[in-house]
């Protein structure tokens, strides 16, 4: 059985079950990473950051194996349908497991965790809050079959590197156009840079964030 290793910060501020942000970090990457952002977010949140379970032989970590080069990368396509039903399974049962508002559970994906956050919210956008996907997109093999209704109330927050010579932004762009479809409600934004996060969209993510916690939940009864 596959284990996803976590760290975590609670919440500063706690007032009943926490909001979760659970951070899913990119291709050769660790759990630390993302999480050094934690000082960030609203202090609400209980924050959990994601290790991918493969461990690459040159050091850090994958949710799936990747072949070819940046700009041209070719994902394996049996790990990378195996890596979306471990997270399906891992973001549903988190809440329970940990204590969070099971109905305010948020997605922050960079890179290749982008592109799993966004499968997600294809396929299980009822059992989520809101996706923040960062330099990522969403994976035209993972779209075969219709989205579930919910992603039509599924905040989502698209931020992308004009730049970006891992993930060419037309990729991007091209998620953005397939999203105008079927989700009224994402965002997106370029800045000028490459492959990462710029002070820009750090300062949109926090005020989406806090947008998101003032307002109902998505999927909520009332």
């Amino acid at each position: 059985m596959t284990t996803i290793r976590t760290i975590e910060r609670r919440p500063l501020v706690e007032a009943g079950p926490a909001p979760l942000l659970l951070m899913l970090h990119g291709f050769g990457s660790h759990e630390r990473d993302l999480f050094e952002l934690a000082d960030l977010i609203d202090d609400r949140m209980h924050i959990v950051s994601a290790r991918a379970p493969i461990a690459l032989p040159w050091g850090g970590f994958a949710w799936y194996e990747l072949s070819g080069a940046p700009g041209r990368l070719i994902p394996d396509p049996v790990g990378r349908a195996q890596a979306v039903e471990l997270l399906i399974k891992f973001v549903s049962e988190l809440p329970g497991r940990i204590g969070t508002d099971p109905q305010r559970t948020y997605l922050f994906g960079f890179s290749q965790g982008a592109i799993l956050s966004l499968a997600l919210a294809w396929r299980i956008p009822e059992r989520l809050a809101g996706v923040i996907a960062a330099n990522g997109y969403l994976d035209p093999a993972l779209t075969t079959q219709p989205p579930a209704p919910g992603l039509s109330q599924l905040p989502i927050l698209q931020l992308h590197g004009s730049y970006d010579e891992v993930i060419p932004v037309e990729q991007a762009r091209a998620t953005r156009d397939l999203l105008a479809q079927y989700a009224p409600r994402h965002q997106y934004h370029e800045d000028p840079v490459g492959h990462s996060l710029h002070p820009n969209g750090l300062n949109l993510m926090q005020r989406w964030l806090a947008e998101q916690l003032a307002g109902p939940p998505p999927h909520s009864a009332g």
